[in-house]
C-alpha cells in the first residue's frame, strides 16, 4: 500500500475514535470484584474451624517462623514454594511444632491482611477515578447535545473539541476499570494463596 494512502487511513481511524465515546451500559459498582469485600482475613475462617490453640502475639520472635513467613508471603513466590518451606520447617521441629507452625499462621495472616489492604485501596481508587471520568463524559455529552446543528465553523470546532475530550476520557475510564479488574483478580488470588498455605500448616501439625 502506498504510504500516503496508509497515512490517510490511519488518520481516518483516529478521527473516528476521537468522535466516538463508548457508552458504559453497566453501572460502575463501588466494589466491582466477584468476591465479597472483606477488610481482613479471619483466622477461624481461613483455618476452617476452631484453631487448635491461640495464635502467638509476637510471631516475629520465632526466627524460624518469621523466615518462613517472609518467603511464603512474598508476592513473587508461588503458594507451592511457601508450602514446601512449611513442610521443611515442620520436619525439623519436635515438641514445639504446634507453637511454631501457629506462629507461621499468625505471621501469614498479618502479612496477607496488609497486602489485602493495599489491594482494596487500589480497587477503590480506580473505581473513584472511573466515576469522575464518567461525570466528565456526561458533561461533554450534554454540551454536545446543546450545540446548534447549523452553527458554522466555530460550532463545528467546539463539537470537535467536546468529542475529542469525551473520547479521551472514555479511554482513560476503560484503563481505570481494567486496572480495577486486575486488582480484583489479585484480591481473589490472595485468598486462594493464604488458604493453600494454611492447609499446608494443618497437614504439618
Amino acid at each position: 500500500m502506498h504510504r500516503s494512502a496508509w497515512t490517510r487511513r490511519v488518520w481516518l481511524a483516529l478521527a473516528v475514535i476521537a468522535c466516538t465515546a463508548p457508552a458504559r451500559a453497566e453501572e460502575i459498582r463501588d466494589w466491582p470484584c466477584e468476591q465479597p469485600l472483606a477488610q481482613s482475613f479471619v483466622a477461624e475462617e481461613v483455618w476452617g474451624g476452631a484453631l487448635p490453640a491461640p495464635l502467638p502475639a509476637d510471631w516475629r520472635s520465632d526466627a524460624e517462623a518469621a523466615k518462613v513467613v517472609e518467603l511464603a508471603a512474598n508476592p513473587e513466590n508461588r503458594p507451592t514454594a511457601g508450602a514446601d518451606a512449611i513442610e521443611r520447617l515442620a520436619g525439623r521441629l519436635g515438641d514445639e511444632r504446634q507453637e511454631t507452625l501457629l506462629a507461621v499462621l499468625a505471621g501469614l495472616l498479618q502479612e496477607f491482611n496488609t497486602q489485602r489492604g493495599y489491594v482494596v485501596e487500589g480497587v477503590r481508587d480506580f473505581v473513584v477515578r472511573a466515576k469522575i471520568l464518567q461525570e466528565a463524559i456526561d458533561e461533554n455529552t450534554t454540551a454536545l447535545a446543546a450545540l446548534s446543528e447549523n452553527g458554522g465553523a466555530q460550532v463545528e470546532q467546539q463539537r470537535k473539541g467536546y468529542r475529542e475530550a469525551r473520547a479521551f476520557d472514555a479511554r482513560s475510564q476503560d484503563d481505570a476499570l481494567d486496572e480495577a479488574e486486575f486488582l480484583c483478580r489479585r484480591y481473589a488470588y490472595l485468598d486462594e494463596k493464604l488458604r493453600e498455605l494454611t492447609r499446608a500448616i494443618r497437614s504439618a501439625l
